[in-house]
């Protein structure tokens, strides 16, 4: 066994952590730091208490909570293949971020301009910024957006 099999084995258990917490946890859930109410309008700070508490996560229902400090019949946790879609449509969209860095000019002297849509064939308008040369960019039609 080589150094890349340990490597790719510790990835592979790293990955179904993920795909098991990912199975239990709400579809509406926002995380920790996301404002309430969550997405089906419950307020999880108000029913588990304040965030600075030490294990407030552990109190939280939606994530398959320790201790859970109220129970959530609006709780819903998605399918496999609602996970699985999820992950193809983060990957296209990745993938049109990627197109549009690549279509931008090598010249970083050049501030804005637009390129072709890697989805739709439209105007992807964008800007480079003259104190980091970090990119914003967006489709007129929404199929891309980002700041990087």
């Amino acid at each position: 066994m080589t150094i890349f099999d340990d490597a790719r084995a510790e990835i592979d258990a790293v990955e179904a952590r993920i795909a098991a917490r990912q199975l239990m946890t709400c579809k509406h859930w926002r995380g920790p730091l996301g404002q309430p109410p969550c997405g089906a309008g419950v307020d999880v700070v108000a029913r588990a208490g304040p965030r600075r508490l030490p294990g407030w996560v552990d109190r939280v229902p939606c994530r398959d909570a320790a201790f859970p400090a109220f129970t959530c019949d609006l709780k819903m946790t998605p399918t496999s293949a609602e996970i699985e879609e999820s992950k193809r449509e983060a990957g296209e969209a990745f993938s049109r971020v990627s197109a549009v860095m690549r279509a931008l000019p090598a010249d970083k002297s050049i501030a804005h301009g637009e390129v072709p849509c890697p989805k739709c064939a439209g105007p992807v308008r964008w800007e480079r910024s003259p104190v980091n040369g970090h990119v914003r960019a967006a489709c007129a039609e929404g199929c891309v957006s980002f700041i990087q």
